[in-house]
């Protein structure tokens, strides 16, 4: 068997050597910071990212945040290496002021977060690869506001983050990082009640107004929102919208008798104003998922081709590729019991953790 000589890398042009860097996945690249000074500058200069993240095939990456305080746990699952990647608050950032956060959602490799130390609570957005972090300007005075979304800009430059506050009418604001300042939005349409977590395509945020399961658009530019009048589909519980390549794709559970009887994934076509089935969760596979649960016990999330499938109550997570149409089971996360009975320090409770997907950025600032 050939074996490539050690010292061949030492021989090679510096050109060449940025070449090859350019393909490596974001933990080689991490791993290779940390070799020494001189490669951590050269991996960590503002050229070197831009280009790494264009041409690399950039990895998508299903964090969970206990809440346990003083003291968060952190943990990363890569589909790519089917491998849990525990962390310290250290790898998220050497700023105090963040070791006592909530995190509320993530976008374009940043995290927006509430510092929840009473009554001082504010945003934080943070990037925590780079370590870059920004404390967000008060929001102005809204009742019952909370975060609906956030979506970075095309040309990777800066970033909104849409807040909503509940009424008769759902008022919004946003923040623009470009003006540092908050915008006032118009209000949602007519009949349209707490809103999810939004997705954000093409300078668009898309939500779903539950209960009802409307599909409405926020357009990030004219700070307006507009009905999208596509049709949801039936007996559906528990939807969750996710972004795939710039296409929008709805999965939900379906109910028969009060029960959820299986979990499918919807195209949504925007063009038509109708939902397409594409994929329905295998019914052995739904079986062991689903088998102690509500039709309310479940969430989803996805990036990249991923879609991640959590059972809330024992923390199992069932992963679905959409591009090799592959199914299979992640392995157990490190920071999480399997039964709400754990109590023990060395233990974090399933019930307390937030969770959310993050494609890693080098060179986005927050």
């Amino acid at each position: 068997m050939y074996r490539m000589d050690s010292n061949i890398w030492q021989k090679l042009p510096n050109h060449i050597l940025y070449h090859i860097a350019l393909f490596l996945p974001f933990w080689a690249i991490i791993r290779l910071r940390g070799v020494s000074r001189e490669l951590k500058k050269y991996f960590g200069s503002k050229e070197f990212l831009v280009d790494w993240g264009r041409k690399s095939h950039q990895e998508v990456l299903f964090f969970i945040v206990t809440d346990s305080l003083p003291r968060q746990a952190v943990a990363a699952f890569s589909p790519a290496l089917n491998k849990w990647h525990r962390l310290t608050l250290s790898d998220f950032s050497n700023n105090a002021e963040l070791h006592r956060f909530h995190v509320l959602t993530a976008s374009g490799g940043l995290l927006c977060m509430e510092k929840v130390e009473w009554p001082n609570q504010s945003l934080i957005i943070c990037n925590p690869v780079n370590r870059s972090y920004r404390k967000l300007p008060p929001v102005p005075d809204m009742q019952s506001a909370y975060i609906v979304g956030m979506a970075v800009n095309a040309d990777k430059s800066g970033y909104k983050v849409l807040v909503v506050q509940d009424g008769d009418k759902l008022v919004s604001q946003f923040y623009d990082s470009l003006c540092d300042s908050w915008i006032m939005g118009s209000s949602t349409l007519p009949g349209v009640s707490m809103l999810t977590d939004a997705v954000s395509i093409e300078g668009s945020m898309f939500c779903l107004s539950l209960p009802s399961s409307i599909l409405i658009r926020y357009d990030t530019e004219a700070a307006e929102w507009f009905d999208t009048e596509v049709r949801m589909p039936s007996s559906m519980c528990s939807p969750y919208l996710i972004q795939m390549a710039g296409s929008l794709f709805l999965v939900g559970g379906v109910l028969e008798s009060g029960e959820m009887s299986c979990v499918k994934i919807w195209k949504v076509d925007l063009s038509l104003k109708e939902c397409v089935e594409i994929q329905q969760m295998p019914a052995n596979l739904f079986q062991n998922f689903s088998w102690n649960i509500s039709p309310h016990d479940f969430s989803c999330m996805g990036e990249a081709g991923f879609m991640c499938f959590w059972n809330v109550l024992t923390g199992a997570m069932l992963m679905f590729n959409m591009n090799g149409n592959r199914w299979w089971w992640a392995p157990s996360c490190p920071i999480t019991c399997s039964s709400p009975k754990c109590t023990t320090n060395n233990v974090h409770n399933v019930y307390n953790s937030s969770r959310f997907v993050l494609r890693p950025c080098l060179f986005v600032k927050a």
